[in-house]
């Protein structure tokens, strides 16, 4: 009897965690083109994936999508396909690198995303039905906060700023926050600054953004890790082939997999604010509605 019960309780309690697992959704953004943004978005998911994570990858750069090019192919569908010619998102899913899940952003369509409510609403779910697969989603969004795609930001449970210490990279990128917090002071902002000649650049580079952030609109940037400029990055992407799968022992890879473990450290998919996450505005879909509402249908 005893085991009976156990039994009955381990199957409620496999049953219940499946229906409540949703992926922490992450948004990748940078405030100006150039700055490295794709090529961390596809080597920082696949160090995710090397530690043990199942992670989905959506190119929102839409227009602009590289995503599939940088692994050396071209997706025989993408995100465009589900909007243009109604596709589901699981039927344009592909297996990148570490069984990395990615969906491709196509180009040549920048307005693909002035969707009305009823269309955003077939989006939504989809995502939402993916998002029980995976542990995270990553959003690599385009440079700069675009009107169309506010209000999935501001509905993101993370967002990772890609910066580098020139002043009109810092510039951007400041903009693109003060947009973000204007509408949401209480995102979850973390900053990673690329390309840098010492750490002590990138941590001076962080500081003047969050002590900018923290006195005009009092909200602070959590810390990642700085990446430095590597060789191996620029070959790379000349082969089409992610640098922690070309070259795993390069410093470039060896700061990404530190980076994504800091990353896992309170922020999982087991934190008490992503079990929180269930059901109407706590949900992404919820957030991003409602956000559209507020915005009266678009990013404005």
């Amino acid at each position: 009897m005893i085991n009976d019960q156990a039994k009955k309780l381990r199957q409620m309690m496999a049953t219940m965690s499946e229906a409540t697992h949703q992926g922490v959704v992450v948004g990748i953004l940078s405030g100006k083109g150039g700055v490295g943004k794709s090529v961390f978005s596809l080597n920082f998911a696949i160090s995710l994936c090397r530690m043990k994570k199942s992670v989905l990858l959506i190119d929102l750069d839409v227009g602009m999508g590289n995503i599939d090019q940088m692994l050396g192919r071209t997706a025989e569908f993408s995100i465009a396909d589900c909007i243009l010619d109604k596709l589901r998102l699981e039927d344009v899913v592909f297996k990148g690198p570490d069984n990395l899940s990615c969906i491709a952003g196509g180009s040549g369509l920048g307005n693909l995303f002035q969707l009305d409510e009823r269309n955003l609403d077939a989006f939504l779910d989809q995502i939402e039905a993916l998002r029980h697969r995976y542990d995270y989603v990553l959003f690599d969004f385009g440079a700069g906060v675009s009107e169309n795609m506010l209000h999935f930001l501001l509905a993101a449970q993370r967002i990772i700023l890609i910066t580098t210490p020139e002043p009109p990279a810092m510039a951007d990128a400041y903009s693109a926050l003060k947009i973000l917090l204007h509408h949401n002071p209480q995102l979850s902002l973390f900053c990673v600054v690329n390309m840098v000649d010492t750490l002590q650049e990138g941590k001076d580079t962080w500081i003047r953004l969050s002590q900018a952030t923290s006195r005009f609109m009092g909200t602070d940037i959590s810390w990642l890790t700085a990446l430095h400029r590597d060789k191996a990055v620029l070959r790379s992407v000349r082969d089409q082939i992610p640098c922690v799968v070309q070259n795993p022992g390069s410093r470039y890879s060896v700061e990404m997999r530190l980076l994504a473990a800091s990353f896992l450290v309170g922020t999982g998919p087991d934190t008490q604010d992503h079990l929180m996450d269930t059901s109407g505005l706590h949900s992404f879909a919820g957030r991003v509605r409602n956000y559209f509402r507020l915005l009266g249908g678009r990013g404005q």
